[in-house]
């Protein structure tokens, strides 16, 4: 009967699961699995020299880089500068709305003269010519405005036998940009009109700087091209973009024939911050 009593007892206990390990072993229990965070957009990475022009964009006090060619202020001009080149459309009467747009070119100073007086009105009132230049390039016949005197007008006329600029279209992005017709033909030379060019652009304005300007030749033909940086603001809160375009004249050195085209490099996000341009991601 003890035996008995004994493998009862034993037997009870393995069933209970708390004597020598029996078969069946208990139920395992999951611990709680944790939700990873959702992940966080992180601004790409942005060259230090897209930052550097993202920063002269923002700021707006160097729109050009080392060694671009631009023109001075006169230091006896207190009041409003103007400087224009004479176009085909300011001579034509009638509508202009399909007609190509382009500088026109004179040998004749008389005749520069005559074209500027066509122009003399400024604000409704006759401005005076009171000087007249010329270099190997151009005319450039200087008025001061009646109705302000303490400003300054320059009317310009290219020299045919420097640039004709006829057959182009200035509305055109691409296309014909005249003919060079000064002797020799070089890249130093083209350089310069090229640059000149640029600061009766619309990239020569607010929001734009110039990354660049990089000579380089092909067969017979030479090329300038300008790099441009434009800003383009988003929208409250977000990044802005920097686009890159390059604009870029090429010239044949058989003729002096020059072409002009422009192209989309590429683009980056930015934002302004406390420090300067940061890169950004949206």
């Amino acid at each position: 009967m003890r035996n008995l009593m004994v493998l009862a007892l034993s037997a009870t206990l393995a069933a209970c699961g708390g004597g020598g390990g029996g078969s069946t072993a208990p139920a395992s229990v999951s611990a709680p699995q944790s939700v990873p965070d959702p992940p966080v957009s992180q601004a790409p990475s942005t060259s230090a020299a897209d930052l550097s022009l993202a920063d002269r964009i923002y700021k707006g006090t160097q729109r050009t880089p080392d060694g671009f060619a631009v023109e001075a202020r006169p230091t006896n001009v207190t009041g409003t500068l103007s400087t224009r080149h004479l176009k085909n459309t300011d001579l034509a009467s009638g509508p202009q709305a399909m007609s190509p747009v382009y500088e026109i070119c004179t040998n004749d100073m008389a005749q520069a003269i005559d074209w500027s007086e066509r122009q003399a009105t400024w604000q409704g009132q006759y401005s005076d010519m009171v000087e007249v230049h010329s270099d190997n390039r151009m005319w450039e016949i200087v008025r001061v405005p009646r109705a302000d005197v303490t400003a300054m007008i320059r009317h310009r006329v290219f020299r045919c036998d420097y640039l004709d600029r006829a057959g182009s279209d200035l509305r055109a992005d691409s296309g014909s940009a005249g003919s060079m017709n000064q002797r020799p033909l070089t890249a130093d030379e083209l350089k310069a009109l090229a640059e000149y060019l640029w600061q009766f652009t619309t990239y020569n304005n607010s929001d734009y700087a110039v990354v660049s300007s990089t000579s380089s030749s092909s067969g017979s033909s030479i090329s300038e091209t300008i790099r441009v940086g434009q800003l383009v603001r988003g929208t409250s809160g977000g990044c802005d973009t920097v686009q890159l375009t390059d604009w870029t004249h090429t010239m044949s050195t058989t003729d002096g024939t020059l072409t002009r085209t422009v192209s989309d490099v590429r683009s980056f996000k930015v934002k302004s911050g406390a420090s300067g341009a940061q890169s950004c991601a949206e």
